[in-house]
């Protein structure tokens, strides 16, 4: 079994573990609920002038630094200018997140993006319950009717999904499956382009009206203005202080900063 596969197959039995427990239909019928509070609109918020900044919390990353409290974490970084705040799920951890995400919306006004490895309509209605407004969903992990559907799933519940892609072809399936958000991931790029311009290589083949966001690589103002140039709406900042990221908040909202 491929290490793909075997995280696949780890995901399949943690979902299965917490459906036995809330049935299909309750998590659906949660995240339907009138009580609950509609999500943000997070492609209209990449649209904005300059190059927006996605920040990520995670609980079990190795350096903490100033991520000791994730409520007072996710507030600095709203003081920052991020646009949105990125919650990694961890496997096993599932219930960590639970409670960091209850949390985190009871200070923190930014938008939440949830970053799980998502391959069951089930997460797609915890996500929404769990009070998501993004989610990110992986092209490799499924075919494409799968694709489709959860995409579709996902709208459907007034949420954004950023279709993540790594190559060329990948960012093709993205689109003929509708995707109108694109987290482009080129941080395992090892040819002679740096990874800006491998970025900006997938991007010249996007329609235009398709979103793009830069997944990793970019951590200094300079990467910033570099992928802003090559056609980042956003860049996804993994783990990092506060400062880095009010240092490229700063910025991407500069009247210098590149913008479509």
């Amino acid at each position: 079994m491929t290490v793909e596969n075997r995280l696949l197959a780890d995901v399949a039995a943690e979902v299965a573990g917490r459906e036995a427990l809330v049935t299909f239909q309750e998590v659906k019928s949660a995240s339907r609920s009138p009580h609950l509070e509609s999500p943000s609109d997070v492609r209209s918020m990449l649209l904005a002038s300059g190059c927006g900044v996605i920040t990520a919390f995670d609980r079990f990353a190795s350096d903490w630094r100033d991520h000791n409290d994730p409520g007072d974490f996710a507030s600095q970084v709203e003081d920052s200018g991020a646009l949105l705040l990125s919650y990694t799920i961890r496997r096993a951890h599932f219930a960590d997140g639970v409670r960091d995400l209850k949390y985190i919306r009871e200070v923190c006004g930014l938008p939440l993006l949830l970053h799980d490895l998502i391959i069951d309509p089930y997460q797609i209605h915890e996500a929404r319950v769990l009070g998501a407004d993004a989610l990110v969903l992986a092209v490799w992990a499924m075919d494409q009717a799968k694709l489709e559907s959860l995409l579709d799933r996902i709208e459907s519940l007034g949420m954004t999904a950023l279709v993540e892609v790594h190559n060329p072809q990948e960012a093709r399936r993205a689109v003929d499956a509708g995707a109108s958000v694109l987290a482009i991931d080129v941080t395992g790029y090892r040819g002679e382009m740096t990874l800006p311009e491998a970025f900006g290589g997938i991007c010249r083949q996007l329609p235009r009206e398709v979103l793009r966001v830069a997944m990793g690589g970019c951590f200094t103002a300079k990467e910033l203005m570099r992928f802003a140039g090559h056609g980042a709406d956003a860049v996804y900042l993994p783990h990092t202080d506060v400062a880095t990221t009010r240092t490229l908040a700063t910025a991407g909202s500069h009247p210098a900063c590149p913008s479509r």
